[in-house]
């Protein structure tokens, strides 16, 4: 009776327990399905990858533009970090910078002193070119002491060459054809510069500075100017034995 007894309570109390177990909540640990692992390893690469590149850097916010630069660049970089009101810098002018005229040099012609002797070695040349074209010999000793202080190789800054420092297509004005080399020719450069002297000397109506203006400013020059008012002094004094 008492075996019987124990069976029915047992038998009754069963379907209590079931229920009880199927209500309880699960502490079994959760394992991941494997489209959660893949997604969650995803992210956290993304992250870490975020994390090394630090802050990102982007232009063109003034204007509303978002647009994202290369951090490594140049370009980029400066940009970002320029302020956005630089102060001005004026340049600075030299107190020393000069006027300088157009078209004319700074001084008359000015040239390094002649070797011993160097007038005597050109005398005969001089002399011979001077009275074939008409021209005082003393004003073309004066006028060759003054463009190169006989110094058959010198050359202008503008291309002048020899004794008479004539350029090329003045002397071709005159009639020379061949190079500006051969200028360098003191019988050539004679020749060539008497006869441009000559015509000076004729427009000019044979007044010394007269001449030395067309010599010096072309033979269309009228007006006298300070260069050639310079120059024509020191022919002069040249001319009085100075």
């Amino acid at each position: 009776m008492t075996r019987l007894t124990i069976a029915a309570a047992l038998a009754a109390g069963m379907p209590i327990f079931a229920a009880n177990a199927q209500e309880a909540p699960s502490f079994a640990p959760q394992v991941p399905s494997a489209e959660e692992t893949a997604s969650a390893g995803t992210t956290g690469s993304e992250e870490e990858t975020n994390a090394s590149e630090g802050v990102e850097f982007r232009i063109g916010r003034d204007n509303g533009s978002d647009t994202a630069v290369d951090p490594t660049t140049t370009a980029s970089v400066a940009t970002e970090a320029a302020p956005r009101s630089a102060p001005r810098v004026e340049p600075r002018l030299k107190a020393t910078a000069r006027k300088r005229t157009v078209g004319l040099p700074d001084t008359a012609p000015t040239v390094a002193p002649a070797p011993r002797g160097a007038a005597g070695n050109y005398d005969t040349i001089i002399a011979r070119y001077a009275s074939t074209y008409g021209v005082p010999v003393s004003l073309a000793h004066a006028v060759i002491r003054v463009e190169s202080n006989y110094r058959a190789g010198a050359k202008g800054s503008a291309g002048e060459i020899g004794l008479m420092q004539i350029k090329p297509a003045t002397a071709r004005m005159m009639g020379y054809s061949g190079s500006a080399k051969g200028l360098y020719d003191p019988d050539t450069n004679v020749r060539y510069g008497m006869k441009y002297l000559a015509m000076a000397h004729e427009l000019g109506g044979g007044d010394t500075c007269g001449t030395i203006l067309r010599y010096n400013a072309g033979h269309a020059a009228r007006r006298m100017n300070p260069v050639s008012a310079a120059y024509c002094s020191k022919v002069k004094r040249h001319l009085a034995g100075g």
